[in-house]
């Protein structure tokens, strides 16, 4: 290992070392860990080790040490299903997770929690018949176990996107069983991912009259009145939610949390990215609003972030959340989704802090427009979001990405010059276009900066619901934005505007896949094209 010396070889030594030190270490030596980890081996010890590595981001080690591992032990039930939950939960490889957990199930076919984990993961998966035929296999098997199961089909199914398969399941229950908390939640959750938020707010709230403690059903009441366009209340109650707090953000969450109706007039307070880019682009310009009444405020964001918002925000310090930071003198902390409620947001009007408030560097429009073809119109194209390495949000990209074959099909020749503002794997997708020229400038983009350059040199942006969205939104540029039928609560439930950007023009699908959407998409750019005027 480098950085921190490490005298001692142990397991247990490593371990301490590693949660001692965190930041200190450079990258996890993987002969080091898996000659420890063979010297003591259990399936914690797998667990924790595996977790060490992902916490690094060296998934390819962790993986490979994950396989390495149980392939020594072929017969250890144990050992192979702890595999199989740290990369269900910490990776997307699915496809690895479905046959650990086959072979699990035939080392121990008698053990409930493994057959169903099993068709938990072909769900997951998309393998949605030979999932259908392990939940049945499950339910015939253990049928003691019937209500769990059933749980887990309605829970997996909405999440997967089948909102309406998932509420048929649950209200047969309903029927059958009787309700229960729980039951409502899940039925609450399919009617609001279908879109029906004022019924969904009257099941949360029954459900919450059987258990006024239940997290999921406060969360999903919460994020539904958001939906329904209950700023006021749904903003304060968005504040009760779980946190996702990540080692860079941890210190600056131990900080005492600032809660709204508290006075910041000459307070210190520092608020930090707790979920993804596009909520940090949505929510920052409310930071705006605590400046005004007299709080210093600094914002903790990822480096892409740093200095399109050191332009935008003059008077306002910026940390990077990959550095360290000072955290002395601070008075409180604030997750930057907390910053609406905390402005005291009640109704639309209140969301236009201003319209735009993300602005790009004049020089670097001017440097992105000598390089983009002169052909005018341009448009701007984003077709798919980041693919994180957790369940849940690796089945919301799924629902809200589409392929670039997809858009080729759907939109044919367009008369205008279209430019790629794809990032990550999807970008390598351009290799296999067959349809007109798309020009690429991504190469020379080092940060959500330029892209703003870029974006201003472009007369329409059409993007999945992903970061790139928010930001055409924040710079006030003409937007499309392509929603997944199980719209984001910020997007309402229909309607083709939004009060978050009143330049964007939502096109909404209306069932899972996207074809037909992207279709109306390509229609109305066809039209758009042939109107346009520069």
């Amino acid at each position: 290992m480098q950085g921190v010396e490490i005298k001692s070889t142990s397991l247990a030594d490593l371990i301490a070392a590693q949660e001692e030190h965190g930041d200190a270490f450079a990258p996890m030596n993987y002969a080091v860990w898996r000659a420890a980890l063979q010297q003591d081996l259990t399936p914690e010890n797998l667990a924790k080790v595996g977790e060490a590595f992902f916490d690094k981001w060296q998934e390819i080690e962790g993986i490979k040490l994950v396989l390495e591992t149980v392939s020594a032990n072929p017969n250890d039930f144990v050992l192979t299903m702890a595999a199989a939950i740290l990369l269900f939960h910490r990776t997307t490889r699915y496809d690895i997770v479905v046959t650990l957990l086959r072979k699990a199930v035939l080392l121990r076919p008698e053990i409930y929690p493994a057959q169903l984990m099993l068709a938990d993961a072909l769900l997951v998966k998309d393998d949605v018949n030979a999932a259908c035929e392990q939940f049945a296999k499950t339910l015939k098997l253990f049928p003691e176990h019937k209500k769990e199961t059933n749980r887990n089909l309605i829970v997996h199914l909405v999440d997967c996107g089948y909102p309406r398969e998932a509420l048929d399941i649950a209200n047969t229950v309903l029927t059958e069983d009787g309700p229960t908390s729980t039951l409502l939640n899940d039925i609450a959750c399919a009617m609001q991912r279908l879109n029906h938020s004022d019924t969904a707010l009257s099941v949360y709230k029954q459900a919450l009259e059987l258990d006024p403690n239940c997290a999921a059903s406060k969360f999903g009441h919460a994020a539904t009145a958001l939906k329904n366009g209950q700023y006021a209340t749904g903003f304060v109650e968005y504040a009760g939610r779980s946190l996702k707090i990540t080692p860079a953000t941890k210190k600056i969450a131990d900080l005492p949390r600032l809660m709204p109706g508290q006075n910041v007039a000459g307070k210190k307070i520092i608020c930090y990215q707790e979920q993804g880019m596009g909520d940090t682009l949505n929510f920052c310009r409310f930071a705006l609003v605590l400046r005004e009444r007299g709080a210093d405020v600094a914002l903790a964001v990822p480096p892409a972030l740093i200095r399109l918002f050191e332009r935008s925000f003059p008077g306002i310090t910026f940390f990077s959340t990959l550095g360290e930071i000072a955290l002395e003198g601070f008075d409180y902390s604030s997750p930057i989704p907390d910053l609406p409620g905390l402005a005291g947001v009640k109704n639309a009007a209140d969301l236009l802090v201003a319209s735009p408030y993300l602005k790009a560097d004049p020089g670097e429009v001017e440097k992105f427009g000598a390089l983009l073809p002169a052909r005018r119109p341009r448009v701007g194209l984003i077709w798919a979001g980041e693919c994180r390495a957790n369940v849940a949000d690796y089945l919301a990209d799924q629902r809200r990405s589409t392929k670039l074959k997809e858009i080729e099909e759907a939109f044919g020749p367009i008369d205008a010059t279209l430019v790629s503002l794809q990032l990550g794997k999807p970008r390598e997708e351009l290799a296999a276009w067959q349809g007109q020229p798309i020009f690429d400038p991504m190469g020379e983009v080092h940060d959500m900066a330029d892209t703003a350059a870029i974006m201003e040199n472009l007369d329409l942006i059409i993007s999945v619901d992903t970061s790139t969205a928010h930001l055409a939104g924040g710079l006030a540029r003409p937007v499309w934005m392509v929603s997944r039928w199980d719209a984001c609560w910020r997007w309402g439930d229909d309607g083709e505007s939004t009060p978050w950007y009143p330049t964007m023009r939502i096109f909404r699908s209306q069932e899972r896949s996207f074809k037909p959407v992207l279709a109306q998409v390509g229609a109305a750019l066809r039209e758009w094209c042939k109107n346009w005027r520069a």
